[in-house]
Parts: C-alpha cells; structure tokens; sequence
C-alpha cells in the first residue's frame, strides 16, 4: 500500500508539471463567470446580463481595482452560464453571447446567438509597468479586430468634425472644449466600455483598432450586444444608471459667443432674436462679468457693466430665454 501511495504521488507531481509546462491552469467558476491563467495572464470573464460580460486581465500577483468608478450596477442576477473546454479553448456562453478564450494567447472573441463572430481581441494584451514607485501599476493596451464595413461612434463629444472614427485616432482626455466618455458603439450592434480614469488613446487602423491607458492595474472592460444601436446604448444605461432627460428648452437653439461686453450688449442680442423671431432657448454669458483680470474668477456682476443683474435676468426670462454664466476659476 505504502508503495502505491507514493507512486500516486509521482503521477499526481507529473502531471502537475506536464500541465503547468503547457501553460495550462484549471477553471475557477464564480457567478455567471470563470477565472483562470492564460499566457502568464489571470483572465476573468463575468456576465452581468445575456448580453453584456465583463472582462478582467491582470498580472498574477497583483490585483485589479475591486469597484468601478462609472458601473453602478453592483447585484448581479443569477444567469445561466455554460462552460466547455477543450485543449485548446474554453467557452463561457449565456443565452445571447458566448465568450471564447484561446488557452495558448488568452485573446478573446465574443460570438452571437447564431454563433457568429461580434469582435474579437486581436494578439496578445499588452501590460507593462508604468515606471512608476507603485508595482502594480501599468500602461495597457487592448488590440481589436474589426471588420471592413462597420462604424465605430460614441467617445464622447469631440472637435474633430467628423462622427465616424474607423481610421482615426481619439485621444481621451478632458479639456475645455472635448467632453469625454470611454465607450463606444459599432454598426455591428455592439458596444464596448473601456473602464480606465487615466489619458486614454482610441486608435484604429490598417493594423487593427486599440485602446491604450496611460495607467491601470487590470485591462478593464465591458462588451454589450444588442439587436440594434439603441439596444446597444440601453445596455450601458443598464451599467452606469438611467440618466433623466434633460427639460426640453435644452434640445433647442444656445446663443454663444467668446463674451457679451455689459448689460445693454447682451440685452440687445437678446431682443433682436425675438424681433427677428429665430428660435432660441439659451443665452450664455461667458467670461468678464467682473471686469478686469484682477477680478478674475470671481462669482459677482459688476456694478457698472451689468447693473441690477437681477431685473436684468428677470427681463430675459420674460422673452422666454433661459440664461447660464460660464464659471472660469
């Protein structure tokens, strides 16, 4: 007996070898999702719905931020997810989209219902230190593959002038005239929530699209299936909250200019609108209320520019404007 025991002891340490020498770990199952080791990376694939899954990538060792800044949704329902594998993929699949992890690069492919390509990770992520004093914070950069036809919206609001970025590079930062927002959403009804804080560079081209973080501790992001673009975009709302719509004057016409001088100068605007009878919900005024750099930032009117601000706002309203201030620190 004694001998036999240490015999499975060899067999149990060779194959314990032989799988860690193919790169090979087992499958971790969690709610309506998996974890394992795929080249020298953890990859974690979650579902949150059928049709939206989270993918997580980090280096073992270290760990990946525990909550999300931007996804409100925090309770997860329980879903049918099912796992096959084989030697050399595993499929995680819910009841609209499948999730595909090649074993030997841990690249990613999401896949339809009707078994159908959506997107897939193309080569291997890139996760390297960001050379900073933390250890485990890296620069990152997820590689897809899109097809030749489909579009590539969303981002946020930018200056480039055109609406459609295949071929094109976004650079994701906030500044004063560029409101940004990591997700975007593809003709092929699919969306994809890049869920990074730092400076951030959308980039597509001849070799594939990307998406590049400055600083991260995980590759961190969200793919959202639908039978449209609005299915799509009801997804992400699912995500992040349900935003109210704005009152209805917001949809219309804002008058903007680099400044109004004084009170008689924006009144003047204000009223040769109307007389005209062009249709305009907002006026703003922006920057030297105050009068003068020395004043720069406060949050007054100045008494000789704009006299009585209050009767003045008053006379606004009662032409059915409304009016906003631009706040300059």
């Amino acid at each position: 007996m004694k001998s036999k025991f240490n015999g499975f002891i060899i067999v149990i340490a060779f194959l314990s070898i032989f799988q860690s020498s193919q790169g090979q770990q087992p499958i971790q199952r969690m709610q309506n999702g998996i974890q394992t080791e795929c080249a020298g990376m953890n990859v974690k694939i979650q579902f949150y719905t059928d049709d939206i899954v989270h993918i997580l990538k980090w280096i073992p060792g270290t760990q990946p931020d525990s909550s999300s800044l931007v996804v409100l949704r925090r309770a997860l329902p329980e879903l049918q997810v099912q796992v096959e594998e084989n030697d050399s993929v595993i499929i995680a699949g819910a009841a609209s989209l499948h999730v595909k992890i090649q074993k030997k690069s841990g690249t990613v492919e999401f896949i339809t219902r009707g078994m159908e390509s959506l997107l897939c990770e193309q080569g291997p992520v890139s996760i390297i230190p960001a050379g900073n004093n933390d250890e485990q914070l890296y620069t990152i950069r997820q590689n897809f593959h899109l097809t030749p036809d489909e579009g590539i919206y969303g981002l946020g609001q930018h200056q480039y002038g055109y609406m459609n970025y295949r071929g094109r590079t976004v650079k994701l930062v906030q500044t004063n005239t560029d409101a940004v927002s990591p997700f975007l959403i593809s003709t092929m009804h699919y969306g994809i929530l890049w869920d990074n804080y730092s400076k951030t560079i959308f980039e597509d081209n001849a070799a594939g699209a990307s998406l590049w973080s400055d600083v991260a501790r995980a590759v961190d992001y969200y793919v959202i299936s639908g039978a449209s673009m609005d299915s799509v975009i009801a997804g992400y709302r699912n995500l992040t909250g349900q935003a109210p719509m704005y009152g209805k004057w917001a949809y219309g016409y804002w008058q903007s200019k680099e400044h109004y001088e004084n009170r008689d100068d924006l009144l003047r605007v204000v009223n040769e609108y109307r007389q005209r009878q062009i249709p305009i919900d907002n006026i703003i005024q922006d920057w030297d209320y105050w009068d003068g750099g020395a004043n720069w930032g406060q949050l007054f009117f100045d008494e000789k520019k704009y006299p009585n601000p209050k009767e003045m706002i008053e006379r606004i309203h009662k032409q059915n404007f409304h009016i906003m201030i631009s706040v300059w620190p």
